[in-house]
């Protein structure tokens, strides 16, 4: 019995010897990319970056691109065909690779042994592209793979805008607030890429009141490398807008349109039924001379005027706010603002800093105080009366007119 357990150990420990050594022989041992590691060598911390540089490729390729690797192709029309070709490099000392990754277009890489490129040549990848699109701004890429150490994808790129045969520029007129009593300047350009050339450019807008009150010039040009993208161009036409004071005060909401004539395609047809119009927004708001500047606390009303809300004033305050009246108008210059009155008095009171003159307004700080009397106050705007009220005047009422702030509080008495 003692035998048999003394000849299963030995195999036993055999077996395991065989299987170690089977197992080491096949996945234990790799032999080292740069040689084998040697204890006590001659490599040291002073000249480890030499051993590098000795065992690293010392003969890499680079990549070059000539042209640069974005083609901004300025403008063209929607439906429009386009193409590029881009150089592609190598300045380095090995053998560059090429081959395309990822597009977004078509393109065609040029090619030449196993698409490799040996040192000193170059080769070329033309991009192609469909403009199907309206969008202002247009864009393709195609990424080239390369085996540059440096440079493992370089993205290809085409750019420009989308054009149609006639631009505004800017393709929105906007103006943002102006007072009742100012006049308003608008300037826009037009381009014109239609073949042949339009005749008798005119300009209108939609509303019937505001063209009464509008004086416009159209003066054609011709565009230049000054217009930037838009130098292609057949034709230019600057337009000058001039808006007399009298719009109603609120919002502005309406179509600017620039109407020309082409070549007539119907003989018995008139100039004005052969007219065609590219149409633009015109916006902005018509306010009082007269205004605030909001903020989170003032909101404005209905009818112009505004509400300023302290909320529920805890007993230690704050009971102080500033804010600001803006007057603008042609006569600013020679109004001046006052509080007329407040209410209810003794508990609201404003006062006015010195005013701020701007380029086009006069800015009026002004500070309204809560003060605490014997009882409880709300004047929370359950309806019209239930604010307090702080009353602006001008002494122009002709042109500047009223202002009412709303003032929101709870106060508990002191």
């Amino acid at each position: 019995m003692n035998r048999f357990l003394v000849l299963l150990a030995i195999v036993a420990v055999a077996g395991s010897a065989a299987g170690w050594g089977i197992n080491y022989a096949a996945y234990g041992h790799r032999s080292a990319e740069m040689g084998e590691m040697v204890y006590g060598g001659d490599i040291t911390g002073e000249n480890i970056d030499d051993f590098y540089t000795k065992v690293a490729q010392a003969k890499n390729p680079k990549v070059e691109l000539p042209g640069g690797s974005t083609y901004d192709f300025g403008t063209m029309a929607p439906g429009s065909k386009g193409e590029h070709t881009f150089v592609i490099k190598n300045s380095g000392e090995g053998d560059l690779k090429l081959r395309l990754g990822a597009t977004t277009c078509k393109c065609t890489l040029g090619t030449l042994d196993n698409d490799v490129l040996k040192p000193g040549e170059q080769t070329e990848v033309r991009l192609e592209w469909d403009v199907k699109t309206d969008a202002k701004t247009f864009g393709q890429s195609a990424q080239l793979l390369t085996n540059d150490p440096n440079h493992y994808a370089i993205d290809l790129k085409i750019k420009g805008r989308v054009i149609g045969d006639l631009e505004m520029v800017p393709d929105a007129l906007t103006f943002g607030d102006a007072s009742a009593d100012e006049t308003v300047t608008l300037t826009a350009k037009v381009y014109s890429y239609l073949d042949p050339p339009i005749k008798d450019p005119t300009f209108k807008f939609s509303s019937d009141a505001l063209n009464e009150l509008s004086e416009i010039k159209i003066e054609p040009f011709e565009p230049s490398e000054a217009d930037g993208a838009s130098s292609s161009a057949v034709q230019g036409f600057d337009i000058s807008i001039t808006i007399k004071p009298g719009m109603k005060q609120g919002p502005v909401s309406q179509n600017a349109m620039f109407g020309f004539i082409q070549e007539k395609s119907d003989a018995d047809a008139s100039d004005e039924e052969q007219r065609k119009f590219l149409v633009t927004p015109l916006t902005g708001k018509i306010v009082g001379s007269l205004s605030m500047i909001p903020n989170p606390k003032l909101t404005g009303s209905d009818g112009g005027n505004y509400i300023y809300d302290f909320g529920e004033v805890p007993p230690e305050g704050p009971f102080t706010a500033k804010t600001f009246v803006v007057l603008k108008g042609q006569d600013r210059d020679n109004t001046t603002l006052s509080i007329e009155s407040v209410e209810p008095e003794g508990i609201v009171e404003a006062s006015f800093g010195e005013k701020l003159v701007r380029s086009s307004m006069t800015l009026y700080p002004l500070e309204i105080k809560l003060i605490p009397g014997p009882k409880a106050i709300q004047r929370l705007g359950r309806n019209q009366d239930d604010y307090g009220k702080i009353r602006i005047v001008s002494d122009n009422g002709k042109t500047a007119g009223k202002l009412v702030v709303g003032v929101k509080f709870s106060m508990e008495p002191k």
